[in-house]
């Protein structure tokens, strides 16, 4: 039990809720979490489910704290590529043709890229070296390496520095293995000096715009980031769906020039 009440521990701090404020918000005694942090006691399955619930912890999270108590996971998780996954791939497939003619990829909660549309795809194939384009990549890797699109990206100190600040706040969140060696690689690969202060002093307009260079042509592009609302599975919810758009008339008009000429 002391493995469990560890891992609960770690999602309260990193949610900086103290014991009384999580018993409060949970309706649950903070004698019985100290308890349960402390493997002094077993809890039931419904108040660890409650919770997961009030610190808003992921599928994958609250089956973490499950099976590490002794029960089942409630949440699944099957493979994209799975016969059950059928219709979420037909789901993402209609949301990626649908932005055409811009880019927009399907990234899992480590940035590796899952699904590209064919405007993605593109680019991606003309920017980087074909020993990368072949291989899965890992978009927030790819924005820092000197032989990925860093050298595209002309503001690239800006967007690597909100990049990770929103990695930062993701693990603190969502904390993993997996995400802290991809923090620890990115801050290797000589990130900006002051990543970690905002500089209003260089943003212009209502967002944060990459600005890129292609091969002369000078590109403006923003994106959003869509989840699934109602997902039960835990691979599922932490799916995004990132779509880029034109910040100017000269970019829209780069990209629905690409997509004629390959139509053609």
């Amino acid at each position: 039990m002391g493995s469990a009440g560890h891992i609960l521990s770690q999602f309260r701090r990193a949610r900086r809720l103290s014991q009384l404020e999580l018993s409060l918000q949970a309706d649950v005694s903070a004698r019985h979490i100290s308890f349960i942090e402390t493997g002094r006691t077993q809890p039931s399955r419904d108040v660890l489910l409650r919770l997961s619930a009030v610190m808003n912890l992921s599928h994958r999270d609250t089956n973490h704290l499950l099976t590490a108590c002794g029960y089942a996971a409630v949440y699944s998780d099957i493979p994209l590529e799975e016969t059950a996954m059928a219709s979420v791939r037909q789901a993402l497939t209609i949301m990626l043709e649908h932005h055409a003619p811009y880019p927009a990829v399907v990234l899992n909660q480590h940035w590796d890229l899952q699904m590209a549309n064919r405007s993605m795809q593109q680019l991606i194939s003309a920017l980087l070296p074909a020993h990368q384009s072949d291989t899965q990549l890992n978009m927030m890797v790819v924005l820092f390496e000197p032989d990925g699109l860093r050298p595209f990206i002309t503001n690239w100190p800006d967007v690597a520095a909100l990049l990770l600040r929103r990695l930062k706040l993701q693990l603190q969140t969502q904390p993993s293995p997996k995400l802290a060696g991809l923090m620890n690689h990115l801050l290797s690969l000589d990130p900006p000096e002051h990543w970690q202060t905002p500089t209003p002093q260089s943003w212009e307009g209502p967002m944060l715009t990459a600005n890129l260079n292609v091969h002369g042509q000078p590109l403006s592009i923003f994106s959003t980031l869509t989840s699934f609302g109602t997902a039960l599975d835990a691979g599922l919810q932490e799916l995004m769906i990132e779509s880029y758009f034109p910040a100017d008339d000269a970019t829209k008009a780069f990209f629905e020039y690409l997509a004629k000429e390959v139509d053609n």
